[in-house]
C-alpha cells in the first residue's frame, strides 16, 4: 500500500502475502495484509470518501509455495490462502468422524484445504482476492477484470494504454465510487514508483 497524500494506492495479489524467517532462515507464509488493525484504517479511509486506487494486475496470480514453506504457515494463514469455505467437511479417520480443520491443524497437506493446486514440492495458492473491500465494491472489482479482458482480447497492444482503468464515471448501483480500479497492462514501463 501506498499513500500520496489523502490517496491510497493498493496492490491486489500475492504481495499480500507476509512471510518470516525462522532461526535457521527458513521462510513460511506468516500472515496476509491488511491485519487486522489495518482492516479498520482502510474501512475508515472508505468510509470518509477519501480516494483509493486499487492495482489488480496480479490480482489472479497464484503463489508458489515450497511444501515446507506451506507446513511452518500457522493454521489460519493456510485455511485464508486455500480457502476457509472448505473447512466444514467431516473426514473419517478409523477412529470416527472428525472436523476437517482438527485434521487439518495436525497434518496440514493442501489437499485437507481443497483450495490449492500442485504434487509434490510446490503448492500453488491464492490470496483471497479483495477480502479487505465491501462485497458490493468486491463486485465491481471483479466485473471490472472480466471488462478488462474484453478489452485486452479485441485490442491490440500497441493501442492500449499502460495502465487500463475503471470507467471514471459512476454508475447509479456503484457503492463507493471514490474506489477505483485498474490494471498496469505495462508493469515494467509503469513501476509502482511512477503510478
Amino acid at each position: 500500500m501506498l499513500r500520496f497524500g489523502e490517496a491510497l494506492v493498493v496492490f491486489e495479489g500475492p504481495a499480500r502475502i507476509n512471510w518470516r524467517t525462522a532461526r535457521q532462515g527458513e521462510w513460511a507464509p506468516d500472515g496476509i495484509w491488511p491485519e487486522q488493525t489495518l482492516r479498520a484504517l482502510l474501512a475508515d479511509h472508505i468510509d470518509s470518501g477519501s480516494p483509493l486506487l486499487v492495482v489488480l494486475d496480479e490480482a489472479r496470480d497464484t503463489v508458489p509455495v515450497l511444501r515446507e514453506e506451506w507446513e511452518r504457515a500457522p493454521y489460519p494463514v493456510r485455511a485464508a490462502l486455500a480457502g476457509a469455505h472448505t473447512l466444514a467437511r467431516t473426514e473419517t479417520d478409523g477412529a470416527g468422524a472428525r472436523p476437517a480443520a482438527e485434521h487439518a491443524k495436525t497434518d496440514a497437506p493442501c489437499a485437507e484445504f481443497g483450495g490449492c493446486a500442485g504434487h509434490g514440492e510446490i503448492i500453488e495458492v491464492r490470496v483471497p482476492f479483495l477480502d479487505w473491500l465491501p462485497e458490493p465494491v468486491r463486485a465491481r472489482a471483479a466485473a471490472f477484470l472480466t471488462e478488462s479482458d474484453e478489452t485486452l482480447a479485441r485490442t491490440p497492444t500497441a493501442l492500449l494504454p499502460p495502465l487500463l482503468l475503471e470507467d471514471p464515471r459512476p454508475q447509479p448501483q456503484h457503492t463507493a465510487p471514490h474506489v477505483r480500479f485498474a490494471r498496469r497492462l505495462l508493469p515494467g514501463a509503469l513501476t509502482t514508483a511512477r503510478l
